[in-house]
């Protein structure tokens, strides 16, 4: 029951449980169903974005490889996800970034813009930077977390932002940029799509521009192929550089093109080509290292700037002012640096590697065109340049004759060379000047041939007569009249043997054009045909005198023999000086001829024989002497110098020379020999009238020369008589001083004496003197008198007798040297004196006494070796007339020595000017002092010979030794 009862209550109560759940089961399924619609709804929704995405990167890689299309085409495509009513394209280049693709607010940007980065990336830099997309929903509230600083081009910025880089492998080649006037505009999903869409945008812009590269370099490359066969079809080379440049800017399109060569010998670059106006040839020059052609030059590589504002190198001008890109390719062929291509843009990153790479690709074969250009002109130069060295080979191997020479070569050279005028001048060496010889195209009123131009006449002369090297000159000649046109010279020294023969000087008169734009002449062409034809003149020129001088030469040996033959007949100087005037006239044609002879004593010249003369004339001139100022021999007064050694003066005549020579100016040969002056040879006008020069010249210098040795032969006749007898005179007198001097060595109680005496000269002013006293007492004397020679040999004798007299009379050594001096001072009246030491030996006390009138202390050395000098006090004799001298006295003992001397013993000099001295004088005698007296004489000479050596000596040499 109660079962039941349960049962029936259940079955009442389930429809109220299944109800909520029946309800939860319903609202499951109907949640169910709901996320099913919407997740399908979804799927349908990305399947249909991504076939949007699918067609839009097929149509992208499908779209033709031109970049702006290209870029239009991606921006279509990206009108599909985002708002693109403000979208940009850009691609990146180094530090450029440049928009292909640009709209704001839906208006296309017509004008591409480029930025640079370098100092400045902003937003795009960093993009770039990191690789990585960038959202910005409102610049306002996120300014502060940016992660740079936006660039803005727009006086409206936008509120937001998508930043997308275009990736290409790992390189960022551009960007993607889609903006927002409204903010949160961009959500991460448009973020999203856009990344995708890049993706395929990256690979197609990165295909395209491989496409265009190629497709640009290989248009590129024609158009240089194009270029260098019209400019290898020009041989001129001024000609094909205009070309070069002109074909270049018009193909390539860019701002200028220039060429530039390097200028020889120098470190500068000079403008030979440009398309700019005003810009000629030569009228810019660059230093190298200067801007970018100068960098180009100096490290022979490629100078590239793309922003020349932020490029130290560049050099600016008013010619370069628009340049914002510039590109210097240096021009070389076989590593020879011929020039520059230089190329600038006014648009900042113009040169691409691409431009790079084609323009030097252009420069090689511009550099081939170039180097052409130079060999074929260079070949047909040397072509006319043998042409013309024939013409003037010609002309010189036909001619022998100096003047026909130079008239034939001055003008063919005029011819040749297009000057105006041609002249040749020749170095007179005797003048010291050149004469003009030869001309061509001068007026008739020119005063040329014969003219003398003095070194410093004319600046440019001057420069090239020493330097012996072509000058180029402003200066007019002195031969020309300057009508105010500048003036152009070229002074070509004509060089053999390294002197000087000649200078040919060639003239031109400017055109009137600027010297910037004025050519140089003569041509570079020019230069080595001017070169070739001087050296072939001076060696025809050289070769012409050669023969004229050995002709002349001869007829000089001639006429000079025949002068020698006539002299050397003859012995009297007199005879031999009259027949030299005589034959002066008849060899060179003068009317007179004078030898004065120089009399040294009277410093005056004394008339010697004369021819041509008046006989009033010759009285006049053997009535007077000559003073020695009237001629100017040594200067005295101002005279015209000819000759480069003062062979001869020609000199006004004084008043009454000009009576005698019946003319005003004379021709004066000094005559020297042994380097004196011995007289002079004057010679008259010549009858011609034209003054001495060539053989003329020679045969009166030689003559001169003749009579010079004439006169000093005579001289050196009667001088050497004279000395023979003064040789003879001397050797007596050295026989009878000789005789003063013991010749016998005295016997002196208890004392062993030797002496030695030598005489510098014939004679000597040394003597010794032994005297044997009246007491038994020997009086000892040594004495040396202050001169040399005869003089010193008679005041010697002098000295010597009145010493002895006076000993004789006198007890005392002092006294005796007190009243010796007394009588040289008061008997004579030379300058001379003399030094003496007198001493007296008494042999029974052992004792020595003296007294030194001024002469050296001799040297006592005792038996055991010890050495003292004998000083006393007193000076030498004839100097004073009252003098006081000191006596002095010594004990002698067994073996006791004393060595009396004079200065020739002690100041004795070897070579090296070492004196033999008075130390070495003690010790040699120190030495031999066992020895007797003559043993140590011997070796006291022989020690001061050995000292000496070969050195001659110039003093007398005297010595006596007494040993007790």
């Amino acid at each position: 029951m109660n079962s039941l009862a349960q049962q029936q209550a259940s079955e009442l109560q389930w429809p109220a449980v299944s109800l909520p759940i029946l309800l939860v089961v319903l609202a499951l399924s109907a949640f169910i169903l709901w996320r099913r619609y919407r997740s399908r709804r979804q799927l349908v929704e990305r399947i249909i974005e991504l076939e949007t995405l699918s067609a839009a990167g097929r149509a992208i890689v499908a779209a033709q490889l031109d970049l702006r299309a290209l870029c239009q085409l991606i921006a279509d495509e990206a009108t599909n996800i985002i708002d693109t009513s403000t979208l940009q394209i850009g691609l990146f280049s180094d530090h450029t970034y440049e928009i292909l693709y640009w709209t704001i607010n839906g208006q296309p940007q017509d004008t591409p813009a480029s930025f640079n980065l370098k100092n400045d990336p902003g937003l795009v830099g960093w993009v770039r930077d990191q690789k990585q997309a960038l959202l910005i929903t409102d610049f306002k509230e996120e300014m502060a977390t940016l992660p740079a600083r936006p660039r803005y081009e727009s006086e409206a910025p936008p509120r937001s932002a998508i930043f997308v880089p275009l990736v290409s492998g790992r390189q960022v080649i551009g960007m993607l940029i889609a903006q927002s006037d409204r903010p949160k505009s961009f959500s991460q999903h448009d973020l999203g799509q856009l990344a995708i869409l890049s993706n395929q945008a990256a690979a197609a812009i990165a295909n395209a521009q491989i496409f265009e590269r190629e497709r640009t370099r290989a248009s590129h490359l024609e158009l240089v192929g194009q270029i260098a066969r019209q400019v290898n079809a020009i041989n001129d080379l001024d000609e094909l550089l205009g070309r070069v440049v002109e074909l270049t800017k018009q193909t390539f399109e860019f701002g200028s093109v220039n060429i530039f060569g390097v200028e020889d010998g120098s470190h500068m670059i000079v403008i030979q080509a440009s398309t700019i106006p005003g810009l000629a040839p030569g009228t810019l020059r660059l230093q190298f290292g200067a801007g970018l052609v100068g960098t180009a030059v100096a490290n022979k590589a490629t100078a590239l700037s793309n922003d020349t504002h932020e490029d130290r190198r560049f050099h600016s001008d008013e010619l370069s002012a628009d340049t914002r890109s510039e590109i210097s390719i240096p021009l070389i062929v076989d590593q020879v640096l011929l020039g520059v291509l230089d190329v600038q843009s006014s648009r900042v990153g113009a040169f691409t590697s691409q431009e790079k790479t084609v323009l030097e690709a252009l420069a090689d074969q511009v550099a081939i065109a170039i180097h052409k250009a130079r060999r074929l002109a260079s070949q047909h130069q040397q072509s006319w340049v043998a042409t013309a060295q024939l013409q003037v080979a010609e002309a010189i191997g036909r001619t022998s004759d100096l003047e026909t020479l130079a008239e034939k070569l001055v003008r063919l050279t005029a011819m040749l060379t297009g000057a105006e005028s041609c002249t040749i001048l020749l170095w007179e060496e005797e003048l010291e000047a050149y004469r003009g010889q030869a001309e061509f195209g001068l007026t008739d009123d020119t005063d040329f041939e014969g003219m003398l131009i003095s070194i410093g006449q004319w600046h440019a002369l001057d420069a090239a007569h020493v330097g012996l090297e072509p000058i180029r000159s402003e200066q007019a000649p002195p031969w020309l009249k300057t009508d105010g046109r500048p003036h152009q010279s070229m002074l070509l020294p004509l060089v053999t043997k390294g002197r000087s023969k000649g200078i040919m000087q060639l003239s031109n008169r400017d055109d009137g054009a600027s010297p910037s734009t004025s050519k140089l002449w003569p041509a570079e062409s020019q230069q080595e045909l001017l070169r070739n034809i001087a050296n072939q003149t001076a060696i025809a020129v050289d070769s012409i005198q050669l023969q004229i001088a050995q002709q002349e030469e001869a007829w000089v040996n001639t006429a000079l023999l025949q002068v020698a033959e006539a002299v050397n007949k003859l012995t009297d100087l007199n005879e031999i000086l009259y027949t030299i005037v005589r034959m002066v006239p008849m060899l060179v044609g003068v009317r007179s001829c004078i030898v004065l002879i120089w009399d040294e004593e009277q410093q005056a010249y004394r008339a010697g024989p004369s021819h041509g003369l008046s006989e009033m004339g010759h009285g006049l001139l053997e009535s007077f002497d000559v003073d020695f100022s009237e001629f100017p021999l040594l200067g005295r007064q101002d005279v015209e110098r000819i000759g480069p050694d003062a062979a001869y003066y020609t000199f006004k005549l004084p008043e009454w020379m000009v009576t005698i020579m019946d003319s005003q100016t004379a021709d004066v040969f000094p005559l020297y020999a042994r380097a004196r002056l011995v007289g002079a040879l004057v010679v008259g006008p010549a009858l011609n009238g034209r003054p001495l020069s060539g053989r003329r010249l020679n045969i009166v210098t030689g003559i001169a020369q003749q009579s010079a040795i004439a006169v000093v032969n005579d001289r050196l006749y009667r001088e050497s008589a004279e000395r023979s007898r003064m040789e003879q005179e001397l050797q007596v007198a050295r026989t009878i001083q000789a005789s003063l001097i013991p010749d016998q060595v005295p016997a002196i109680a208890g004392c062993d004496v030797a002496g030695y005496w030598q005489a510098a000269r014939e004679v000597s002013g040394d003597f010794y003197d032994y005297m044997r006293l009246a007491d038994g007492r020997w009086g000892i004397a040594i004495a040396d008198v202050a001169d040399k020679g005869v003089p010193a040999a008679l005041f010697m004798a002098l000295s010597r007798t009145i010493l002895r007299t006076v000993a004789f009379n006198r007890h005392d050594p002092a006294e005796v040297l007190e009243r010796t001096n007394e009588l040289i001072y008061n008997d004579t009246t030379s300058d001379l004196f003399v030094t003496v030491f007198y001493a007296v030996w008494d042999a029974d006390e052992h004792l020595m006494t003296f007294a030194s009138g001024g002469h050296n202390p001799p040297i006592l050395i005792r038996r055991n070796g010890q050495v003292s000098l004998l000083g006393a006090d007193g000076i030498a004799l004839g100097v004073i007339a009252d003098v006081t001298i000191e006596q002095r006295e010594i004990n002698l003992r067994r073996g006791d020595m004393v060595i009396f001397y004079t200065d020739g013993v002690t100041e004795a000099m070897n070579e090296d000017y070492d004196e033999f001295g008075v130390e070495r004088l003690c010790l040699v005698a120190n030495s031999a002092r066992r020895g007797e007296a003559s043993e140590i004489v011997s070796a006291i000479t022989a020690a001061v010979r050995d000292h000496a050596g070969e050195t001659p000596q110039f003093d007398d040499i005297t010595l006596v030794v007494l040993k007790y």
